[in-house]
Protein backbone atom coordinates (compact mmCIF):
# COMPACT_ATOMS: atom_id res chain seq x y z
CA UNK A 1 0.00 0.00 0.00
CA UNK A 2 1.30 3.29 -0.93
CA UNK A 3 2.10 6.05 2.02
CA UNK A 4 0.82 9.33 2.25
CA UNK A 5 4.60 10.37 1.11
CA UNK A 6 4.39 8.28 -1.77
CA UNK A 7 0.83 9.71 -2.70
CA UNK A 8 1.90 13.88 -1.83
CA UNK A 9 4.96 13.07 -3.93
CA UNK A 10 3.09 11.91 -6.71
CA UNK A 11 0.76 14.49 -7.03
CA UNK A 12 3.30 17.46 -6.70
CA UNK A 13 5.47 15.92 -9.50
CA UNK A 14 1.45 15.58 -11.71
CA UNK A 15 0.99 18.95 -10.49
CA UNK A 16 4.56 20.76 -11.39
CA UNK A 17 3.73 21.59 -14.94
CA UNK A 18 0.29 23.62 -14.15
CA UNK A 19 2.39 25.35 -11.20
CA UNK A 20 5.33 26.36 -13.69
CA UNK A 21 2.54 27.78 -15.74
CA UNK A 22 0.72 29.54 -13.36
CA UNK A 23 3.75 30.80 -11.46
CA UNK A 24 5.15 32.23 -15.04
CA UNK A 25 2.08 33.49 -15.83
CA UNK A 26 1.79 35.48 -12.71
CA UNK A 27 5.13 36.32 -12.91
CA UNK A 28 4.86 37.76 -16.63
CA UNK A 29 1.40 39.78 -15.66
CA UNK A 30 2.66 41.15 -12.62
CA UNK A 31 5.42 42.12 -14.72
CA UNK A 32 3.69 44.31 -17.06
CA UNK A 33 1.67 45.79 -14.14
CA UNK A 34 4.97 46.69 -12.95
CA UNK A 35 5.90 48.57 -16.02
CA UNK A 36 2.64 49.99 -16.76
CA UNK A 37 2.39 51.46 -13.44
CA UNK A 38 5.56 53.40 -13.22
CA UNK A 39 5.13 54.81 -16.75
CA UNK A 40 1.66 55.52 -15.82
CA UNK A 41 2.90 57.74 -13.26
CA UNK A 42 5.44 59.01 -15.08
CA UNK A 43 3.18 60.31 -17.51
CA UNK A 44 1.31 61.71 -14.87
CA UNK A 45 3.99 63.81 -14.06
CA UNK A 46 3.97 64.51 -18.30
CA UNK A 47 7.19 62.99 -19.08
CA UNK A 48 7.03 61.85 -22.69
CA UNK A 49 7.49 58.20 -23.18
CA UNK A 50 7.92 56.72 -26.77
CA UNK A 51 6.09 53.38 -27.31
CA UNK A 52 9.66 51.74 -28.33
CA UNK A 53 11.23 53.17 -24.93
CA UNK A 54 7.77 52.28 -22.92
CA UNK A 55 8.50 48.69 -24.76
CA UNK A 56 12.15 48.60 -23.55
CA UNK A 57 11.60 49.26 -20.56
CA UNK A 58 8.57 46.79 -20.11
CA UNK A 59 11.15 44.18 -21.63
CA UNK A 60 13.90 45.34 -19.21
CA UNK A 61 11.37 45.29 -16.34
CA UNK A 62 10.37 41.80 -17.19
CA UNK A 63 14.15 40.48 -17.07
CA UNK A 64 15.11 42.51 -14.35
CA UNK A 65 12.58 40.88 -12.23
CA UNK A 66 12.35 37.71 -13.57
CA UNK A 67 14.27 35.66 -10.82
CA UNK A 68 13.17 37.25 -7.68
CA UNK A 69 9.59 37.09 -8.67
CA UNK A 70 9.66 33.99 -9.99
CA UNK A 71 11.30 32.77 -6.38
CA UNK A 72 8.84 34.48 -4.22
CA UNK A 73 5.90 34.10 -6.30
CA UNK A 74 7.05 30.14 -7.14
CA UNK A 75 6.82 29.86 -3.22
CA UNK A 76 3.78 31.62 -2.36
CA UNK A 77 1.61 30.36 -5.19
CA UNK A 78 3.26 26.35 -3.94
CA UNK A 79 1.88 27.12 -0.39
CA UNK A 80 -1.51 28.68 -1.20
CA UNK A 81 -2.02 25.77 -3.96
CA UNK A 82 -1.10 23.48 -0.95
CA UNK A 83 -3.51 25.11 1.25
CA UNK A 84 -6.33 25.60 -1.29
CA UNK A 85 -5.69 21.59 -2.00
CA UNK A 86 -6.87 21.24 1.66
CA UNK A 87 -9.65 23.11 1.58
CA UNK A 88 -11.71 21.88 -1.53
CA UNK A 89 -13.27 19.40 -0.39
CA UNK A 90 -13.76 20.88 3.20
CA UNK A 91 -15.06 24.02 1.91
CA UNK A 92 -17.06 22.98 -1.35
CA UNK A 93 -18.66 26.24 -1.89
CA UNK A 94 -15.38 27.52 -2.87
CA UNK A 95 -13.84 24.59 -4.53
CA UNK A 96 -15.00 25.88 -8.07
CA UNK A 97 -12.83 28.89 -7.53
CA UNK A 98 -10.29 27.82 -5.31
CA UNK A 99 -7.14 28.10 -7.38
CA UNK A 100 -7.90 31.56 -8.91
CA UNK A 101 -8.25 32.35 -5.05
CA UNK A 102 -6.05 30.88 -3.85
CA UNK A 103 -3.32 32.62 -6.30
CA UNK A 104 -4.57 36.05 -5.52
CA UNK A 105 -4.41 35.64 -1.83
CA UNK A 106 -0.74 34.28 -2.64
CA UNK A 107 0.23 37.41 -4.47
CA UNK A 108 -1.47 39.55 -1.50
CA UNK A 109 0.01 37.50 0.99
CA UNK A 110 3.39 38.56 -0.39
CA UNK A 111 2.60 42.19 -0.68
CA UNK A 112 1.45 42.77 2.52
CA UNK A 113 4.62 40.85 3.87
CA UNK A 114 6.76 42.87 1.90
CA UNK A 115 5.19 46.34 3.26
CA UNK A 116 5.31 44.98 6.77
CA UNK A 117 9.08 43.89 5.89
CA UNK A 118 10.10 46.91 4.28
CA UNK A 119 7.54 49.33 5.05
CA UNK A 120 6.98 49.81 1.51
CA UNK A 121 6.90 47.25 -1.35
CA UNK A 122 10.15 47.14 -3.34
CA UNK A 123 7.42 46.68 -6.26
CA UNK A 124 6.55 50.11 -7.17
CA UNK A 125 3.81 49.13 -9.09
CA UNK A 126 1.95 47.46 -6.62
CA UNK A 127 2.43 50.69 -3.96
CA UNK A 128 -1.30 51.76 -5.25
CA UNK A 129 -4.57 50.19 -4.47
CA UNK A 130 -5.01 49.68 -8.16
CA UNK A 131 -1.55 48.84 -8.80
CA UNK A 132 -2.30 46.05 -5.16
CA UNK A 133 -5.42 44.82 -6.84
CA UNK A 134 -3.83 44.37 -10.03
CA UNK A 135 -0.86 42.29 -8.78
CA UNK A 136 -3.49 40.06 -7.38
CA UNK A 137 -5.25 39.87 -10.36
CA UNK A 138 -2.13 38.48 -11.68
CA UNK A 139 -2.15 36.18 -9.24
CA UNK A 140 -5.71 34.81 -9.63
CA UNK A 141 -5.19 34.44 -13.70
CA UNK A 142 -2.19 32.48 -12.19
CA UNK A 143 -4.10 29.97 -10.44
CA UNK A 144 -6.87 29.53 -12.89
CA UNK A 145 -4.13 28.73 -15.54
CA UNK A 146 -2.93 26.06 -12.43
CA UNK A 147 -6.50 24.70 -12.14
CA UNK A 148 -6.96 24.81 -15.78
CA UNK A 149 -3.64 22.54 -16.39
CA UNK A 150 -3.43 20.72 -13.33
CA UNK A 151 -4.57 16.79 -13.90
CA UNK A 152 -7.67 15.74 -12.56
Amino acid sequence: MASIKDLLRKDIVKSGPAWSAAVLVTTAIASMVQSWQVQSGLRDLGVEIPASVALETAVRDFTGLLIPLLLVFGFALLVAFGIAHWLKPRVPLLAPIAWPLAGGFAIAAVLVAMHARFQTTPLAGARGLDGFVLFCLAGAIGGFVFGWLKPR
